[in-house]
């Protein structure tokens, strides 16, 4: 693929990646205004939180099987359709009820996005180029998250709640016009038995038994989902705890996307000199590291916005260096079902970040320990199954580290 073409593709598949994650945060400021308009509590505003994670991470599920059968560029056409009729719904709602029900139709079109921009990536570059441009996909897994609520703070500012759903059903309505006329077909052989029930759940059946996608698998998981889960509870840290202001929160939060970026852009060049493998071991020095450190500071009780922001970029910058690469070690042994084996990977992302999420929650006692304990408990599990699975794996059978036999 020309570099031309190859780099336009690598902003399009990252574009729809960010559609999900965006769409999940940007409405955070005001949801405390949606509940005064909707005539609800903040309990009920929650709910369209936790329906909009739940159709994320069970629309992947579809969404991969479907591409298998069907290819990428017609199913993420109807999800992008199903996106924006999601995001009019949100924006007429008149009562929760309708919102909340939007708000799924929402998530399962957006869903569309990681499943099959992780699964074009598969169809198109060997393993390593594969962890180059999946490295954007992290990018946007990891930054929109942070950048939702600061845009949507502006929009609820300038305009009101409505707005945030209009500027997203806007974004949506672009990326299909853009996918109708620009994007390619990238599944030329479709496997037209992808929908049998039997093989659906032989193929993950096949996914879930095969060490070595279980266990790169499992450091997508925990880092992204270690993430969502600090995401979840930050703002009651920063803002109830420390006090800061809701743009001073906005805008500190963003220092995590600079260790991911910083992490991103070092496995971008140095993936082809030391290999993934290499690189996903390198990373567990820093997520180790962050998440060490943020509980040594809540033991000893040291709740400052750098305890807290200092670690957590170290996590991300970790982060940065194990999701792509993790990825694309996942990927690249299933060219025939990598829509199976994308939509498997997403879902166990997002379902990390939900159990998280929910465990935080229930165990916080207004610090920073709740969070710190659940990094480091993903941490430890996440790179044990890598270093069973796949590192001492590798290392017995012949093969570098690196990648390469």
């Amino acid at each position: 693929m020309p570099d031309t073409r190859s780099s336009a593709m690598t902003l399009l598949v990252t574009a729809i990646t960010a559609l999900g994650p965006l769409t999940m945060s940007m409405y955070a400021p005001s949801m405390p205004t949606i509940a005064q308009a909707l005539d609800t509590t903040a309990g009920m505003v929650q709910v369209t939180l936790s329906i909009y994670l739940t159709g994320f991470a069970v629309g992947q599920l579809v969404y991969g099987p479907l591409s298998d059968r069907f290819g990428r560029r017609r199913v993420l056409l109807l999800g992008l359709v199903v996106f924006i009729a999601g995001s009019v719904g949100c924006g007429l709602a008149g009562d929760i009820e309708t919102l909340i029900a939007a708000r799924l139709v929402q998530a399962l079109g957006a869903a569309a996005g990681p499943a099959l921009g992780r699964a074009m990536v598969r169809d198109i570059y060997t393993r390593e180029q594969a962890a180059r441009v999946l490295s954007f996909i992290g990018m946007a897994l990891a930054v929109a998250p942070a950048i939702g609520p600061v845009l949507g703070g502006y929009l609820q500012v300038w305009f009101d709640w409505h707005a945030i759903f209009a500027v997203l059903g806007a974004f949506g309505l672009t990326l299909l016009v853009v996918v109708a006329f620009r994007m390619p077909e990238t599944n030329p052989v479709p496997d037209y038995q992808a929908l049998r029930p039997s093989r659906m759940a032989s193929n993950y059946t096949d996914l879930m038994r095969h060490g070595g996608y279980v266990g790169y698998m499992a450091v997508g998981a925990v880092t992204l989902g270690g993430l969502f889960t600090f995401y979840a509870v930050a703002p009651f840290i920063f803002i109830d705890l420390i006090g800061l202001s809701p743009e001073q929160y906005g805008w500190t939060t963003s220092i995590t996307v600079v260790g991911y970026l910083i992490g991103g852009v070092a496995a971008n060049r140095l993936v082809g000199r030391l290999g993934i493998d290499r690189m996903i071991m390198i990373s567990t020095i820093l997520v180790l590291g962050g998440s060490g450190l943020m509980l040594a500071f809540s033991l000893a009780h040291i709740v400052t916005v750098a305890s807290v922001i200092g670690p957590m970029a170290l996590w991300t910058m970790g982060m940065g260096l194990a999701l792509p690469n993790s990825m694309a070690g996942a990927m690249s042994p299933f060219p025939r079902i990598a829509g199976a084996a994308s939509a498997l990977m997403g879902f166990m992302q997002m379902a990390v970040g939900t159990a998280g999420s929910i465990a935080v929650a229930r165990l916080s006692d207004g610090t920073a320990l709740a969070p710190a304990l659940a990094l480091l408990a993903f941490a430890l599990v996440g790179y044990g199954l890598y270093w069973r699975l796949v590192w001492c794996r590798r290392g017995s059978s012949g093969t570098r580290p690196g990648g390469t036999p």
